[in-house]
């Protein structure tokens, strides 16, 4: 049996023991919960979201990804939320973000960007972040493209000095 919980904060407070992650944010819409987690808080952050559904008023968990993108609401609708969260890079206390050719701005919480539309359809494109406030500047945010090229590149050199990145 799923545990169920009166309150999503109880449910999120539940998901995780408390002294080996940290809750970066919990959302609410409607019957729709969400939380970010970093669940390697003392290290580089491993950052984890977190699906809730309210049933009958009770909270419980649904699906989990380390990974941001769309989740479906319910097996039977085409309707969910589109989520984009990531490490911003450092000095950046605000981020943008396009969707659906929708522009939105939200705060940087310890170092992550985080943004949810709720009530969507599975989209073609993901949303991305398209630039960071870094010291009172406004600077262009990596494509996924130079984020997998940045990525690949790590790995090389780690391989090349004989340990893993």
């Amino acid at each position: 049996m799923i545990p169920q919980f009166a309150t999503l904060a109880d449910a999120v407070q539940a998901t995780f023991p408390p002294d080996e992650c940290r809750v970066l944010a919990i959302k609410e819409h409607g019957d729709a919960g969400y939380a970010l987690f970093d669940t390697r808080p003392t290290g580089d952050p491993y950052l984890y979201e977190v699906h809730y559904l309210r049933q009958d008023g009770l909270w419980s968990e649904g699906g989990s990804s380390n990974g941001s993108g769309w989740h479906r609401f319910h097996l039977d609708t085409d309707r969910g939320m589109e989520t984009v969260w990531g490490e911003a890079p450092p000095g950046a206390d605000r981020a943008r973000f396009e969707f659906a050719r929708e522009m939105r701005e939200e705060a940087v919480v310890h170092g992550v960007y985080i943004a949810v539309w709720w009530d969507v359809a599975c989209p073609e494109v993901h949303a991305e972040p398209t630039e960071f406030g870094v010291n009172g500047k406004w600077v262009r945010a990596p494509t996924r493209a130079e984020l997998f090229e940045a990525q690949r590149e790590a790995w090389r050199r780690a391989r090349e000095a004989g340990g893993a990145a």
